[in-house]
């Protein structure tokens, strides 16, 4: 009897074994990842039948497969994403402004679309986060992006790029008043790339082309200062709606297409009212007939972008994501420089050098540590995170 309770005991922690695997695949940081559902389905459930391996508990990877997704996954993110930094910067420039409410409602409602048709494909169950707590992600994603395009009007595109990438300072701020720890590193890291932002924004000259004054380009005129004030509350929303994310996600199930549908559905609506509300339909209407083209484009290529960083976070994890995501960012700038010829100073190349080599450093200790595989989570609010916040 004592041994057939052990063995009551030994099959009931095999199952719950298997329950903690099946419920750690369900996870939304791993993005539905299919490696603990591979394993269990290529364990020996027949031990008598010798053509099934009992050793065998992992499937064998194909290299060849691997290095064509990755290369795949490479190219969807930078074209996507580069095309759609160009088009942005494009529809920003030479005199040019973008009606903030327009390009939200536009590009919110076919990354809506997308997603919807992301979400079906991947056959996600609804989640049970409730919409009020959906719209308040909505309404943050909504004022994240809106003073990003807006900060456009008075800063020059890459000084936006560069700019995202002091993303850490208002969550290591938020952080920091909730008691978490940081080390040492990581303030240093942040330090080097704000001060390395700091020289690329107040070293240069009369280089922004798409502004009014000549000046505008200097730290010191109110222009450029109302561009970097926007700049730090579209950052700080981010890292409202990181910090809110994480919360809803700890208790709630949820997909990334399912997420990514309820919080563009919800951008989209608001624009809308928004629009009605303020009486700019009229607006909406005639940047339609002026850049309707340009707005679909950047709808899509965003969209698409998203696709393929979903992609690569379920195949290859969040730090091969966040490393293509730096070389995204590397690409955009230079770009950026080339096509729209924003002329650098040495004291703006330094400065350049310094945010994208601490950028660089930041991945060199993340890659020291464990992990960095399938379905793993990027430390803190990190890079890997702001990659999948693309969708807000």
């Amino acid at each position: 009897d004592d041994d057939d309770d052990d063995d009551d005991e030994d099959e009931e922690e095999e199952e719950e074994d298997e329950h903690n695997v099946l419920k750690r695949s369900m996870k939304p940081d791993d993005l539905y990842s299919n490696t603990p559902i591979d394993v269990l389905s290529s364990t020996n459930n027949n031990p008598d039948d010798p053509n099934e391996s009992s050793s065998s508990l992992v499937k064998p990877k194909n290299n060849t497969n691997d290095v064509i997704w990755l290369a795949f996954c490479f190219f969807g993110i930078m074209c996507s994403f580069v095309l759609y930094g160009l088009l942005l910067e494009y529809a920003t420039s030479g005199g040019k402004h973008l009606h903030e409410l327009s390009f939200l409602f536009v590009t919110s409602a076919l990354y809506t679309v997308t997603a919807a048709a992301g979400r079906h494909v991947r056959d996600e169950r609804p989640s049970s986060i409730p919409p009020a707590q959906f719209a308040v992600l909505a309404a943050m994603g909504m004022g994240s992006t809106f003073c990003s395009v807006r900060s456009l009007r008075y800063v020059i595109y890459p000084i936006q790029v560069l700019a995202k990438s002091c993303k850490p300072v208002p969550v290591m701020i938020m952080g920091a008043f909730m008691g978490k720890k940081y080390p040492l590193r990581k303030y240093f890291n942040v330090a080097l790339i704000v001060g390395g932002v700091g020289l690329f924004m107040g070293g240069g000259g009369s280089n922004k082309k798409h502004a009014d004054s000549d000046d505008s380009n200097d730290v010191s005129s109110p222009s450029q200062m109302i561009g970097i004030m926007l700049l730090f509350i579209s950052l700080s929303f981010d890292g409202g709606i990181g910090a809110y994310e994480d919360k809803l996600m700890s208790v709630h199930h949820v997909g990334p297409f399912d997420l990514m549908y309820n919080i563009q559905l919800g951008k989209t609506i608001l624009a809308g009212v928004a629009l009605i509300v303020l009486n700019q339909v009229h607006i909406f209407f005639r940047m339609c007939q002026d850049m309707g083209f340009i707005l679909v484009a950047l709808g899509l290529s965003g969209a698409i972008g998203q696709v393929f960083i979903f992609v690569t976070i379920a195949k290859f994890g969040a730090l091969t994501c966040s490393i293509i995501g730096l070389a995204r960012k590397v690409t955009t700038l230079v770009a950026s420089i080339y096509f729209y010829g924003h002329p650098l100073n040495g004291v703006q190349f330094t400065g350049l050098v310094i945010s994208v080599g601490s950028m660089i450093m930041n991945f060199w200790g993340k890659g020291g540590k464990k992990g960095g595989g399938h379905g793993d989570k990027p430390e803190g609010n990190g890079n890997g995170e702001e990659e999948r916040q693309k969708m807000l």
